[in-house]
């Protein structure tokens, strides 16, 4: 195909993920570096960005800070991000990715992730080993600064507050029926 109708063709996709309200999404997420990514999915999971309807996740999608992952019923979702941490969220969980950043070479590093419902398994990775202080977990009713490397977290349902039950999935909100 020349060169000429490949842009053509280009164009004309951005133009109608425009209309299509599309594009506010993906280009948040272009801007940005990645947080990390999906290493692996089981049933449904999804992420939220910037007021957008729901994704659902696939293995190989980039996670990005202010993402709002959330598992449905009997669902689970395997991260890895950017540090090498790893991260692996039980049935109907919902994380939100607050702060995420790792510069080592600038001494930039944070890692602060906000875990409303569910149950998260998690290896920590760089950010913990060179600056322990920077990285925590926040629930509805504490806070984890991360110090080892391996821990489990259980925030049992009803905590989250109106917004974050809202944004559970279609499964799960059929299930609770």
């Amino acid at each position: 195909m020349p060169q000429h109708h490949a842009v053509k063709y280009s164009l004309l996709a951005t133009l109608a993920a425009l209309a299509l309200g599309l594009a506010p999404q993906r280009a948040q997420a272009e801007d940005a570096s990645p947080a990390g990514s999906v290493k692996s999915v089981n049933g449904e999971a999804q992420v939220l960005r910037s007021g957008a309807a729901p994704l659902a996740l696939k293995h190989g999608d980039r996670i990005f800070e202010k993402d709002v992952l959330t598992t449905g019923k009997g669902a689970s979702l395997g991260l890895v991000l950017r540090d090498n941490s790893t991260l692996s969220l039980g049935p109907g969980s919902r994380l939100v990715v607050e702060r995420f950043l790792f510069e080592p070479e600038k001494g930039a590093l944070a890692q602060v992730l906000k875990l409303s419902r569910g149950s998260m398994a998690a290896v920590s990775g760089e950010i913990v080993k060179l600056n322990p202080a920077v990285a925590k977990i926040d629930t509805p009713v504490y806070s984890v600064g991360i110090r080892g490397t391996h821990f489990l977290l259980n925030v049992e349902p009803g905590f989250e507050t109106p917004e974050e039950a809202a944004q559970a999935p279609a499964a799960q909100t059929e299930a609770a029926k």
